[in-house]
């Protein structure tokens, strides 16, 4: 979020984006709320915010394969303690969650765990991050007071495993832009996304392959360590003279740039609630997924754009829903959608709520 809060190109994910406005809206409905970060993360911060910046430790400290136990947990521990929260919230799996949920328990602090991908309530996981921080995960997860998932997928496999457990379905929050973007000029297909596994470059790339009668544009920066996966995605899409790669764009800018769009396509394997779905429903522009993406079938039940059974199917849809204009019907239902159920006013709201009650109990 530090990168992020500066307009870094750096590769941001949807987390920080969701986190931003959660931050923002605690404060706006009475409720004092804080970013807990590393140390040195306040000098790169380069616009004011309305809730605090609370630093711990620094990233590049440590003895590697002990240092959250000799290095990070004692510095996250005394920010916290200092700072006094009501609350400890985290959202993504990782070892922090497990961190933070030790720290909430000598501290006697309900911990509540934000559920980020669908990948982090099943089997999936398991693949995802080393044994031990697998561990910590799980113990994060176990003793958390509260558990807010963003889809039913999450909810009901959370529920079979941990049925006595506090755990709520919360949609993301979305800020509606006051300056209502409205381009009836649609030039290309967008994707929006960090280069990784669960993207799916290499079927991007066959559809685009399919379809060079119209142009993608691709928003998204390469990470560190790209798998074999999405190596061979970016190479072919590459290749293809109706491809564009836009590279990174600030969070303010990814608006305009889906208002141009005839659809946002998306070619995910797995997600938990697209950020960048809510952005593109906001200024009108419909989505294009597989049933792989389609959280509560929001997409189907409101009519927010299509769904294929398969990838080989995405062509031919995506071909007839733009000659023959349909994402022209999609303006006004895909913003009234996002108007009216991800208010961030009252989704903040019922999650305070979900956090008092939880720790009622």
């Amino acid at each position: 979020m530090p990168y992020l809060l500066n307009g870094s190109s750096r590769p941001v994910g949807g987390a920080a984006v969701e986190w931003l406005t959660w931050l923002k809206t605690f404060k706006s409905i009475g409720c004092d709320s804080a970013l807990l970060t590393w140390k040195g993360a306040q000098e790169i911060v380069s616009r004011s915010v309305n809730f605090d910046i609370v630093e711990s430790f620094k990233l590049d400290k440590g003895i590697p394969k002990i240092k959250f136990l000799t290095y990070e947990l004692p510095l996250l521990f005394w920010a916290i303690k200092k700072y006094n929260p009501d609350f400890i919230v985290q959202e993504c799996a990782s070892r922090f969650t497990g961190i933070l949920a030790i720290i909430a328990k000598i501290l006697k602090k309900p911990f509540i765990h934000r559920i980020a991908s669908d990948m982090d309530v099943d089997e999936r996981i398991e693949g995802n991050i080393s044994d031990f921080y697998l561990k910590l995960y799980y113990y994060g997860i176990k003793n958390a007071s509260h558990i807010s998932c963003q889809n039913k997928y999450q909810y009901n496999t959370l529920k079979n495993k941990y049925p006595d457990k506090s755990i709520s379905i919360l949609y993301n929050p979305f800020e509606m832009r006051k300056d209502v973007i409205n381009n009836n000029s649609k030039e290309y297909i967008a994707w929006v996304g960090n280069f990784r596994y669960e993207k799916n470059l290499p079927a991007l790339a066959k559809i685009a392959k399919s379809l060079n009668e119209y142009k993608f544009k691709i928003v998204g920066t390469r990470l560190d360590d790209n798998d074999e996966d999405t190596s061979v995605g970016i190479h072919e899409l590459e290749k293809l003279k109706n491809v564009e790669f836009v590279g990174h764009l600030n969070n303010d800018k990814i608006p305009e740039f889906l208002s141009k769009a005839y659809c946002l396509l998306n070619t995910s394997r797995l997600e938990g609630f697209s950020n960048t779905f809510l952005e593109a429903w906001s200024v009108g522009v419909p989505v294009i997924s597989t049933k792989n993406v389609n959280p509560d079938n929001l997409i189907s039940d409101y009519n927010l754009g299509v769904v294929s059974n398969d990838y080989e199917s995405l062509p031919e849809i995506i071909n007839d829903f733009i000659s023959s204009q349909k994402y022209l019907e999609f303006e006004d239902r895909c913003r009234n959608y996002v108007a009216n159920n991800h208010n961030p006013e009252n989704l903040a709201s019922q999650f305070l709520k979900d956090m008092i009650k939880s720790n009622q109990k």
